[in-house]
């Protein structure tokens, strides 16, 4: 059981981290390309940016779900991953959810605390909440044999 949970906690992390990697980029493309200059003339834009993009990802994996049932994860990983649509629906609500906090605690930092505050926790606390929070999330959603059939083995 501990193997099982390891496991899937383990491979929503790494799938977590690369769809959000690959959002980030096309993030910033869309961003940093007509506002370039503006990015990085103002220390505001650059505080608030990270936050931003976090709420932005955590409102479209909820969106996608809730309102035309499309799952960002299972459509890009599904395949390697044998879930059912609802612990994949689980997750990625979790996910949102994991997403909209990290953008508020981000927001939090950048509003109150110094720029070298902010430097500190996008370098160090912040990958950390991801990775934990990613990984709890994959922890407690590992259901053992049992749970998925509804009955025990039977050995003879």
């Amino acid at each position: 059981m501990i193997k099982r949970r390891f496991s899937l906690a383990l491979s929503l992390l790494w799938r977590t981290y690369v769809v959000f990697f690959l959002y980030s980029i096309a993030f910033m493309l869309v961003i940093g390309l007509p506002f370039g200059r503006l990015v990085l003339a103002n220390r505001n834009v650059i505080l608030y940016t990270p936050a931003v993009a976090l709420l932005v990802f955590a409102l479209l994996l909820a969106i996608l779900e809730m309102g035309w049932r499309i799952n960002l994860l299972r459509a890009i990983f599904g395949a390697r991953l044998k879930r059912s649509p609802a612990q994949w629906r689980t997750s990625v609500l979790h996910l949102s959810a994991l997403m909209a906090a990290l953008a508020a605690v981000n927001a939090l930092i950048a509003f109150s605390g110094s720029a070298d505050a902010w430097m500190y926790y996008r370098t160090y606390p912040g990958p950390l909440l991801f990775f934990v929070g990613v990984f709890a999330i994959g922890w407690t959603q590992a259901t053992s044999d049992v749970e998925e059939t509804g009955a025990a083995r039977v050995e003879h």
